[in-house]
């Protein structure tokens, strides 16, 4: 994701240049499509990295998990989205964030696997609790 990097700080800092409505939805959109562009291989492992980390979610995709992550302790992150004043603007901060994490965390020696194997004891751990 490192040569990615310069045009998502683009995007990040300059949602205007590159889309008609700067909002969290849209960029979201803008990355999934991205992703799909490189088969899926971009963001591997960001869903279950943020299940893990937020410790809840395995039913989400990653876009309503960020949003778990902008608005935590709220009861509807989408109305949260809605509601609160510059919550478009955290929304969209927090997704690039935990993209930045995500990546450092993918690039270390065998990172990738690490997500996964964290992800498959955290699910296990949830089956073997009910």
């Amino acid at each position: 994701m490192r040569h990615h990097q310069v045009l998502f700080d683009n995007v990040r800092r300059h949602p205007g240049m590159y889309f008609l409505e700067e909002t969290y939805a849209v960029i979201a959109a803008f990355l999934q499509g991205y992703d799909a562009a490189y088969e899926g291989g971009l963001l591997a492992g960001f869903r279950e990295w943020l299940v893990v980390r937020l410790m809840t979610g395995s039913n989400l995709g990653w876009s309503a998990l960020v949003l778990h992550a902008a608005f935590p302790g709220t009861q509807s992150p989408q109305d949260a989205l809605r509601t609160k004043p510059n919550a478009e603007r955290v929304a969209i901060d927090v997704l690039f964030n935990l993209l930045a994490e995500f990546d450092e965390m993918r690039k270390q020696h065998e990172g990738l696997k690490d997500i996964f194997v964290a992800y498959e004891r955290y699910v296990s751990r949830d089956i073997a609790a009910q």
